[in-house]
């Protein structure tokens, strides 16, 4: 349960005991009595009297509360010759609000006045008058009244309505013999500012105290509450529906809270960096706080109780343990710290009203350093000091960043990240964020140096000594970061720094220092090829824990950096503008698919098959010249053969003889020009004679015959 000290504290109002002594002296021969001066009276007991009171306060569910206090006195004080001792009167402390006030002795009223307390608003005295009570004698007076409420919200802090009440339950007398009992309806709740034993009666709950809570007996400021009466409103922000329960007929409360939750909430989770987690059902007011001390976050009953001033920075305040609570932070003064802090600046984000806690003085009734305050402290001076104190450490670190760095700080504070882990990092489980964390969060994320914060807030002298060593290690680790390039330093070393091992991160630091450059040697490399990177090379360095990984860093870097300019030296050497001939040859012997291959083995991070690609493709990059020439040389001659070969391989046509006649052939003589048909020329030349029949094979004998017509043969023997 997280609490907040920000409602209007109720100071206890000690109901002291008020009697009137009267001192008689009696002088025999004189015939009458005489006035002496008063005299201490004896030590036996307090004020020459012993005191046993038993209070019984019964609260009734529509709105009433009704007393019962029944006190015996008894004279202590003996008589000292011709001078004796005695009480006319007695009083005790009721509220201003309370009415009918009586007392009653042995079955007789008697008189009894009532006066304000000058010093207390809410006190005023009861003084009842008897007849004088003599040493030995004892006298039992029985105080009745019924306690009315002041006003909401008014100064005096009693009150008491339908299902609500809040007032003082008291009883003085001597220890052992004062006790208070308070009845209750069952259905009640019940709260105090001292520890009441609980017992149920049937449908009543009788909480009872027999131990005196200071000098005087009993004194506790009582709140009980009937939830089931109250007025109630919905509001809806985002997908969050959350219930106003209100004291009946306090509409004014339900509509600040309303307005209050609709404008505030998504500030808060801008600011947080996360929507809101859902934990709360109820924002209830309560007249508790006021009585505690303090509003209270309660995630068990999935409830905020509030009281019934309309403070924005109480709201805002309890709306932030939503976010900032025991589950997530170790450490009260750095949730309430931070719920404070982000409070005030919702408030300034919407335009609101608050006015933060002044700074303590160090030195104050009930200063302890931060780390000292628990959720078991309760002492009012202690309670005081620290919740100013954790506002004004946890403002003093955050205060001056604007809200992007604010965000940046609080929400990884939120997710449990780690201050030497990238932004938004959550693989690693740090568990809840306590001082030390967050001091590095700080001082990673939001850029500031919070050590003096620390120092005068926060930390004793055995946590300042250890600020002394984190100063030196996080100078070292710095270095190291700017040394290695924009490689994260190896998780060795991060870790012993979340953890605070310093003498750990000392050795982590001398093992990885000369494997800087080798580093930054890398990524130079790949800067200037262009290439990337292989990432398993880069997670080797950044997740290297122990000393056998940076022993293999030094083997891997520098092999990492070498392959990386095998590869682009190889690639250049084919990606070139080196002639027809040469590209031929690369195409020819694959070797941009060999390049290919070298760069994904790369990237692979397969360093020892990328270099032996890497050479195979510079050893293709030197042959390609020659098997270009070589395959234009071949293509040459495979041209001229498949020019020539043709030609050499067609066989000559044979004339084909003709075939010898074996009978008489009729053959048509188709004269030839200027020839007859009776064989003379029509030039006068005598005919050719015709060939002898064995004359041998005519040569390729054209069978057809000139019709006379142009271009018009006529077959033979047709």
């Amino acid at each position: 349960m997280a609490r907040a000290d920000r409602t209007r504290t109720i100071t206890p109002g000690r109901m002291f005991r008020r009697g009137t002594t009267a001192v008689l002296a009696l002088a025999l021969g004189l015939g009458g009595l005489l006035v002496a001066p008063a005299v201490a009276p004896p030590a036996a007991a307090a004020n020459g009297i012993t005191e046993e009171s038993h209070a019984r306060f019964v609260v009734k569910g529509k709105g009433a509360v009704t007393a019962k206090v029944t006190t015996t006195i008894t004279n202590v004080t003996p008589d000292r010759g011709n001078t004796y001792y005695y009480w006319d009167s007695y009083g005790i402390g009721v509220p201003t609000s309370a009415k009918n006030v009586r007392a009653t002795s042995g079955g007789s009223s008697l008189t009894v006045d009532l006066k304000a307390e000058p010093e207390d608003p809410n006190v005023q005295w009861a003084t009842a008058k008897f007849s004088p009570l003599r040493y030995g004698r004892s006298r039992t007076i029985v105080w009745t009244y019924e306690i009315g409420g002041a006003p909401i919200r008014s100064d005096r802090w009693t009150r008491v309505g339908p299902g609500y009440g809040t007032f003082a339950a008291q009883a003085t007398g001597d220890p052992g013999r004062v006790s208070v009992e308070v009845v209750v309806p069952k259905a009640m709740t019940f709260d105090a500012t001292a520890d009441f034993t609980a017992e149920q009666q049937g449908k009543k709950t009788v909480y009872s105290l027999d131990e005196a809570t200071d000098d005087w007996g009993v004194w506790a400021a009582v709140s009980v509450r009937d939830p089931a009466r109250a007025d109630e409103k919905k509001v809806t922000v985002g997908d969050a529906t959350l219930t106003l329960q209100s004291f009946p007929g306090d509409k004014t409360w339900r509509k600040f809270a309303a307005d209050r939750v609709a404008v505030g909430m998504p500030v808060l989770e801008s600011f947080l960096g996360a929507p809101w987690p859902g934990r709360i059902e109820v924002i209830r007011e309560d007249v508790s706080p006021q009585v505690l001390g303090y509003a209270w976050f309660d995630d068990a009953g999935d409830e905020i109780v509030l009281g019934e001033e309309l403070d924005e920075a109480t709201l805002f305040h309890e709306l932030g343990h939503a976010w900032f609570d025991d589950e997530r932070f170790d450490g009260r003064w750095l949730y309430e710290g931070l719920t404070e802090t982000t409070a005030y600046r919702v408030i300034a984000a919407v335009d609101g009203e608050g006015k933060p806690r002044k700074a303590p003085k160090r030195q104050a009734a009930g200063a302890l350093p931060l780390l000292d305050w628990t959720e078991s402290t309760r002492e009012l001076d202690t309670e005081t000091y620290a919740y100013a104190a954790a506002y004004t450490a946890v403002h003093g670190l955050l205060g001056d960043l604007d809200d992007e760095q604010f965000t940046a700080v609080v929400s990884a504070a939120y997710a449990g990240e780690g201050a030497y882990e990238q932004p938004g990092d959550t693989r690693r489980n740090h568990g809840r964020v306590d001082w030390q964390r967050f001091l590095d969060l700080v001082a990673e994320r939001g850029g500031v140096d919070g050590t003096k914060a620390y120092e005068k807030w926060v930390v004793d002298g055995a946590g300042a000594a250890l600020l002394g060593q984190r100063t030196d290690a996080r100078a070292a680790y710095a270095d190291l970061d700017e040394a290695d390039g924009a490689w994260q330093v190896p998780l060795g070393l991060r870790r012993d720094m979340t953890d605070w091992k310093f003498d750990e991160a000392a050795d982590a630091v001398a093992a990885l220092d000369p494997l800087a450059p080798q580093a930054v040697a890398v990524q130079q490399a790949a800067e200037t090829t262009g290439l990337d990177v292989p990432e398993t090379v880069r997670a080797a360095y950044e997740d290297a824990g122990t000393e056998a990984h940076y022993t293999e860093l030094a083997t891997l870097l520098p092999q990492a950096a070498t392959t990386i300019e095998q590869v682009s030296e190889a690639s250049g050497a084919v990606a070139a503008d080196s002639g027809p001939v040469t590209e031929l040859g690369e195409s020819l012997l694959d070797a941009e698919s060999t390049a290919q291959k070298a760069r994904t083995a790369l990237a692979a991070g397969e360093l020892d098959r990328a270099a032996a690609l890497a050479d195979e493709t510079s050893e293709q990059a030197d042959r390609a010249l020659w098997i270009g020439l070589a395959a234009i040389v071949a293509g040459l001659l495979l041209l001229a053969l498949l020019v020539l070969v043709p030609v050499l391989l067609v066989p000559r046509r044979r004339r084909r003889r003709a075939a010898r006649l074996t009978a008489p052939q009729v053959v048509a003589v188709i004269p030839a020009p200027g020839v007859t048909t009776d064989g003379v020329t029509t030039d006068g030349a005598a005919p050719q004679d015709a060939a002898p029949e064995d004359a041998g094979v005519a040569e390729d004998v054209d069978q057809t015959a000139d019709d006379g017509t142009d271009g018009a043969k006529t077959p033979v023997g047709s």
